[in-house]
């Protein structure tokens, strides 16, 4: 079999590290692992009232960062000696637009996702970021059942 690019993407709940999991018994092919940090728009108004507007830059930054670090544990926890990309997507508004632009970017064979996310907003409504990066894409998308236990 040949060599595929994965696309595994993660938002650091359990139900995610099941994607993580199923990709790491897939060794031949090559990994990329992504979180999106969605940051959403700040009102102009809360702006004005914030003593220092580039606080938020900061924040952002600085998440940013800890997420990446995130990925970096996981891929060395799940992808010890495999050569594992890690990248954190910083969008405003659809993950799942994210998801599909990062993978059509980056030439992906298949985008490995869970089918549940994160929290009880995540249980409400099941599956929606995956039904969305399906009607999106044209790259084949596995989902990984929430596992049990």
């Amino acid at each position: 079999m040949d060599s595929k690019k994965l696309l595994v993407t993660t938002d650091f709940s359990d139900a995610s590290f099941a994607a993580v999991a199923y990709a790491a018994k897939a060794k031949e092919n090559q990994i990329w692992l992504l979180s999106i940090l969605q940051t959403g728009d700040v009102p102009p108004d809360l702006l004005q009232q914030t003593p220092n507007p580039s606080a938020i830059q900061e924040y952002r930054r600085k998440v940013s960062e800890q997420m990446k670090d995130k990925l970096n544990m996981l891929a060395h926890q799940y992808f010890a000696d495999a050569n594992v990309h890690t990248d954190v997507v910083v969008c405003e508004e659809d993950v799942a637009a994210e998801i599909c632009k990062y993978a059509e970017n980056n030439a992906i064979d298949t985008i490995v996702m869970s089918g549940q996310g994160r929290g009880a907003l995540g249980s409400l409504f099941i599956g929606s970021t995956v039904q969305k990066v399906l009607r999106m894409t044209r790259i084949p998308v596995l989902v990984i059942p929430k596992t049990t236990g």
